[in-house]
């Protein structure tokens, strides 16, 4: 049974918490604190410095073909938890949340958390399937409906380099 995230999500540093609600991915417009890490193949590794200690996540962030941003994801661990936080732009239907697929066999839904004048965010906990999926996996799927459609607009990501970024990050 999936523990609510809420707890999760009141544990991100500010610094965190504002490049998670930032529209660029770029380092430069991010919080001061926050420091770029290792890149493993198509994950970026950043951490900041919070009262309880160093935390790092490993992100990777996509944007539609005219460069606007559709996705910033985010895994990393808190308070002994795997975590896996997601930023998708206004416009989705909130009801029906976020599909979160890798490959044929994982599959799970995931309702949003919050959203702010930028976009809407889920955290989720990220369990041993997921996270065994996502490391033996090439890509991942992320489905939302946009407001007023019937159909699922799809956003796809790289999971290549996931394993090496977690293993760095989880260490």
């Amino acid at each position: 049974m999936m523990r609510s995230a809420a707890p999760l999500a009141a544990a991100l540093g500010l610094s965190l918490l504002l490049f998670l609600l930032s529209t660029a991915p770029a380092l430069g417009q991010m919080g001061e604190d926050l420091r770029a890490g290792a890149t493993h193949q198509d994950w970026q590794v950043l951490c900041e410095d919070t009262p309880a200690g160093e935390t790092c996540f490993i992100s990777q962030a996509a944007a539609d073909d005219s460069g606007e941003p559709v996705m910033q994801i985010m895994v990393g661990r808190l308070e002994g938890e795997n975590v896996m936080v997601v930023y998708l732009p206004l416009g989705i239907d909130l009801r029906p949340g976020m599909l979160f697929r890798v490959g044929e066999d994982l599959q799970r839904e995931f309702p949003f958390q919050t959203c702010l004048p930028n976009g809407c965010r889920v955290v989720a906990q990220v369990d041993s399937e997921m996270l065994a999926a996502m490391r033996a996996g090439t890509t991942f799927l992320i489905g939302v409906r946009p407001l007023e459609s019937d159909q699922v607009a799809v956003i796809e990501g790289s999971l290549m380099g996931f394993s090496a970024g977690f293993r760095e990050i989880a260490e």
